[in-house]
């Protein structure tokens, strides 16, 4: 092949990529998780229920240790102790089970949201904000606002 004819393949093929390629390349987009975080109706209700149930835990233990102090024999202050040690791991197991699916269940409507924000917008991906240098697209807002109207 000479050089001419490779010279003017190459021109064809930088003009087709140049034409058809942006219609195949919808960007990306990103969005701050802290601020979407913080302003989801949902997510900020989930964890002031996550917060509540931390609290009732707390409670439980100011009052068993009220309870303790009023106990007068080693042997009725060791019983207690093993019997609060246990109601504690149930109640804590109990709390971490809760806390952990009311995270997933926040972390899954941010994520079905997102997804179908992404494709009304015709982006290839969606990062976290922390990942960008420069340029993409950012759709924090928009993401906000149709969380906030999704029931």
């Amino acid at each position: 092949m000479t050089a001419t004819k490779f010279v003017k393949k190459m021109v064809l093929f930088l003009a087709f990529l140049g034409i058809y390629l942006p219609a195949f390349a919808g960007g990306v987009g990103y969005i701050d998780y802290e601020k979407v975080f913080e302003n989801y109706q949902f997510a900020k209700t989930s964890m002031r229920e996550i917060e509540t149930k931390g609290q009732e835990i707390q409670k439980y233990l100011e009052a068993k240790e009220a309870e303790f102090n009023k106990l007068e024999s080693p042997i009725q202050k060791k019983k207690f102790e093993t019997s609060v040690q246990e109601e504690l791991k149930t109640k804590e197991a109990a709390f971490n089970d809760f806390r952990n699916k009311k995270e997933e269940l926040v972390y899954q409507r941010i994520h079905a949201v997102t997804e179908k924000v992404r494709l009304e917008k015709g982006l290839d991906a969606i990062l976290d904000a922390r990942c960008i240098f420069s340029g993409g697209v950012d759709i924090t807002d928009t993401l906000i606002k149709t969380l906030n109207n999704t029931k």
